[in-house]
C-alpha cells in the first residue's frame, strides 16, 4: 500500500468514524437524493420530460473539474444513471469514483425534479458537477 493510499484510507476512516459518532452516516446519503415533500410518488398529469437516455457534462470547482452523467428517464423518473469520472489527479479520481458508485442508490426511482445532491460519499465538489449535468439534461429532455 502506497503512502498516498494509506493517507486516503485513514482519511476515509476518520470521516466515517466522525459521521457515525455524530449520527450523520445515513443522513448524508438519505438527504442527498431524498424526494421533496411534493413528490408523493405519482406525478399529476402528463410528464414534463421526454423519456429516453440523456448525457451531459457537469462542471464544478475552481480549476474547473468535470464528470460525465448519463440518465435514463421514464415518466419523469430516473430509471438508470451512470457517472463517468474525468479526474486525472489520483485523489480527485478516488473521490469521483466513490461518488459514482454511490449515486445510483440515491437517485434511481426518484422524480428528476426532486433530485439535488449535496454531499455524497464524503464528497462535496462532485455533487455540484452532478447537479450541473442534471440541469443540462433536464433542459435537453424538456425541449
Amino acid at each position: 500500500m502506497t503512502a498516498l493510499s494509506k493517507k486516503i484510507t485513514a482519511a476515509i476512516g476518520v470521516s466515517l468514524s466522525a459521521a457515525i459518532t455524530t449520527g450523520c452516516a445515513s443522513t448524508d446519503a438519505d438527504r442527498a437524493g431524498a424526494p421533496s415533500a411534493s413528490d408523493n410518488g405519482a406525478r399529476q398529469g402528463s410528464p414534463t420530460y421526454a423519456d429516453g437516455e440523456f448525457e451531459a457534462e457537469g462542471w464544478y470547482g475552481n480549476l474547473p473539474s468535470s464528470i460525465g452523467v448519463t440518465v435514463t428517464l421514464a415518466d419523469d423518473r430516473i430509471t438508470a444513471v451512470k457517472v463517468t469520472p474525468h479526474a486525472t489527479d489520483k485523489t480527485s479520481l478516488v473521490l469521483q469514483k466513490r461518488f459514482a458508485a454511490a449515486v445510483p442508490r440515491l437517485v434511481v426511482g426518484k422524480d428528476i425534479d426532486s433530485v439535488r445532491l449535496d454531499r455524497v460519499a464524503g464528497n462535496s465538489g462532485t455533487p455540484k458537477g452532478f447537479n450541473d449535468a442534471l440541469a443540462r439534461i433536464k433542459a435537453e429532455a424538456s425541449s
